[in-house]
């Protein structure tokens, strides 16, 4: 799956100084053009076209025939597709995704990951229980895909109506004595919670089921985990896998178009103070080369090209001449935004790519900005 160790490891790349070849491609069966392998019409297309573009590249040639072998033989099961191939280093990796990434293929000094980085910001990782006075199923959910953990079934006798003359005495033990297994279902629950944030770390967590054994686990969270708890949705325990993942990503886009909102205010607010924020990409250049940036945030169509120092790694935002700090020169880097991202990704920084009323926001600074750490 991809995350963060696969960026570390392709991240490395960069320090090549040979090109590499990523490409993506489209696999979503739910479309038409891309079943019974569609989806390699759709890469040769990239790759002839790339190659088109580059000229005369023996290396580029080669990246794109084994490229097109390793797509080949894919099976499909995502929504799309990574490869990158760098001739060098004789490094081959195909990764699928359960979200999309737009169609395109790059050559150029590292691989390209922006689309991975923004997904990754789009894609928290999101812990869901369902569960009944009876029955608990937990998941994971990220990057569109859904993993189920495991099966809880405690056994806790159903309400019954007492009988004879101490009728009522009878109902109220049964009643606490039904509390009381709810109570020790919620607990065993929570202790698979805990197991599991330790072998799958998530992000979030989501609880649906039934109002009474929701708010038992809602009451009985421990600290840590209520922090990650953001919402209870309507759904029944024995919702299919595609039900739950369906919930989640409408409980995960209403929360990622918040954050952007809250996150783009927070920045404006800083600037507006003169505060621990920078906007426009000759300053986030600067900062990002300090590694002073706690969140990177740019609008998502904004490109741009820059250089990167060949000594001390400095970004800056013109192509060529020679680094300002160490005086060493510069080379190229096509993608500027990606490789900003990267680094702060890197050194232990968050990325916020924004769309919508936040893009519109951000564009009266420049479309990108970053809030610092000191």
């Amino acid at each position: 799956m991809l995350g963060r160790g696969v960026l570390s490891r392709l991240h490395c790349l960069t320090q090549q100084e040979s090109n590499t070849l990523t490409l993506y491609v489209d696999l979503d069966q739910g479309s038409r053009a891309n079943r019974h392998g569609g989806f390699l019409v759709q890469a040769e297309a990239i790759l002839k076209n790339l190659r088109s573009e580059s000229g005369a590249d023996q290396q580029l040639d080669d990246a794109a025939k084994r490229a097109f072998q390793l797509i080949s033989s894919v099976e499909p099961r995502g929504r799309a597709a990574m490869v990158v191939v760098h001739p060098e280093t004789g490094l081959e990796e195909v990764h699928q995704a359960g979200v999309h990434f737009p169609s395109s293929a790059f050559w150029r000094r590292g691989a390209f990951l922006r689309p991975v980085v923004e997904a990754m910001d789009e894609n928290e990782r999101y812990a869901v229980v369902l569960a009944d006075a009876r029955n608990a199923r937990l998941f994971t959910v990220y990057l569109g895909e859904i993993t189920e953990h495991r099966h809880l079934l405690s056994d806790i006798a159903g309400r019954s109506r007492g009988v004879g003359v101490d009728q009522w005495r009878a109902e109220k033990r049964h009643e606490r004595h039904h509390d009381h297994e709810v109570t020790a279902h919620a607990k065993s629950i929570i202790d698979a919670l805990r197991d599991l944030a330790l072998e799958a770390p998530f992000d979030r967590l989501i609880i649906a089921g039934s109002p009474r054994t929701t708010v038992q686990i809602e009451r009985l969270l421990p600290r840590r985990l209520h922090g990650k708890l953001i919402e209870s949705i309507s759904l029944a325990v024995a919702a299919t896998e595609k039900e739950v993942l369906e919930g989640t990503i409408e409980v995960q886009r209403r929360m990622e178009r918040d954050q952007e909102c809250r996150v783009v205010e927070g920045l404006l607010s800083e600037l507006h103070q003169n505060g621990r924020a920078v906007a426009g990409l000759d300053e986030v250049c600067d900062v990002v080369s300090d590694m002073r940036v706690w969140t990177l945030v740019y609008e998502q169509t904004i490109d741009a090209e820059g250089g990167e120092c060949r000594e001390c790694g400095s970004l800056v935002t013109k192509t060529s001449g020679f680094c300002p700090k160490c005086q060493a020169g510069l080379q190229p880097v096509s993608q500027l935004v990606d490789r900003l991202a990267q680094v702060v990704m890197e050194t232990g920084g968050r990325v916020e790519v924004v769309s919508g009323g936040a893009a519109q926001d951000m564009e009266a600074v420049g479309s990108i900005g970053a809030l610092l750490r000191y």
